[in-house]
């Protein structure tokens, strides 16, 4: 039986008063938390992201701060900042 995760953006967790609602599904090894599923989407939507469409949105600022953005989440996430 795989696990079933629902993630919305900040702190209001109502699906329906969110900007992005991420729902994930598949086996986990940490069932409490999920973590492990949490590492295998975040990567499958890396995976996903292509700089290029920022540029040709002309939205190549947006794209680079998101880049700082995930390496500073992905540094807090694994309590890499206070290094």
């Amino acid at each position: 039986m795989s696990d079933v995760i629902k993630i919305s953006t900040g702190m209001n967790l109502d699906p329906l008063n969110s900007d992005v609602v991420i729902t994930i599904e598949g086996d986990s090894k940490i069932p409490l938390s999920n973590d492990d599923l949490k590492v295998k989407a975040i990567i499958a939507l890396l995976n996903s992201i292509d700089i290029k469409h920022y540029h040709e949105a002309n939205l190549q600022d947006e794209g680079y701060k998101a880049f700082v953005d995930i390496i500073n989440s992905t540094k807090e996430a694994f309590g890499l900042d206070i290094i």
